[in-house]
């Protein structure tokens, strides 16, 4: 049997190898410690907006936004009122004409037929009624036209012969009163007109035209001067 004494060197040894290996331990440890890798940093942004700005950093002012002012609604013009047509002024009649007869008062028959067959010229006698309830004068001349059967004009005095002029004499024509003329008609070149030949008398100051009917055959002038254009003219009227 061994003592005691004979083991121990064998503890002592074992105890010396579990110190060394434990030393080892801890250095291998340590460096591994100094060597590891560092922890990988996370890739979620950092929040600045807590951060206090840095100072002498440029500080951006932020751009105003601009708002576009209320556009007020158009207002509708004042509508003018309608401007009333300006009443034309009646033009006043001329004073020659005040008073005398309108064709719309007056009559007019033919009288007779007075001249020689191929005279030239002849003449047509006229008388003109007042066939109103009102009075109205004559004055001056009318303007004569020779009319066909079917009251197309086939010779005229013209408008010129319509007149009254300040030394004209007045009649005076009460309701159912008479006034005379003679209407002259001459150089007839074209071929004999169809009969039933009417005159008619234009009345100045545009105051109307009366037509007398045909009575019997009216008397033709002859041609006296070939080439010309017929003629035919009247006198001033006269009771």
């Amino acid at each position: 049997m061994r003592s005691p004494k004979a083991g121990m060197p064998r503890l002592v040894s074992l105890s010396r190898r579990l110190v060394a290996v434990g030393s080892l331990a801890l250095l291998i440890t340590g460096c591994s410690a100094s060597t590891a890798t560092p922890i990988a940093s996370s890739s979620v942004a950092p929040d600045f907006t807590t951060l206090p700005p840095t100072p002498g950093a440029a500080t951006t002012t932020p751009t105003p936004t601009l708002t576009a002012a209320p556009t007020a609604a158009p207002t509708a013009a004042p509508t003018a009122a309608p401007t009333a047509a300006p009443k034309a002024t009646p033009t006043p009649p001329p004073a020659l004409s005040i008073g005398l007869c309108t064709g719309a008062q007056l009559s007019l028959s033919i009288t007779s037929w007075v001249g020689d067959p191929g005279a030239d010229p002849v003449y047509a006698h006229m008388t003109a009624t007042n066939v109103s309830s009102s009075s109205c004068n004559f004055r001056g001349s009318s303007e004569a036209q020779i009319l066909n059967a079917g009251g197309s004009v086939i010779a005229d005095a013209g408008s010129g012969a319509a007149t009254v002029k300040s030394g004209d004499p007045v009649y005076a024509l009460a309701p159912s009163g008479t006034i005379n003329t003679i209407v002259q008609w001459g150089n007839w070149c074209k071929s004999t007109p169809s009969q039933n030949l009417k005159v008619a008398m234009v009345e100045p100051f545009g105051l109307g035209r009366i037509v007398a009917p045909a009575n019997g055959v009216a008397k033709v002038p002859a041609c006296s001067a070939s080439g010309n254009a017929t003629a035919v003219s009247s006198e001033a009227w006269l009771p």
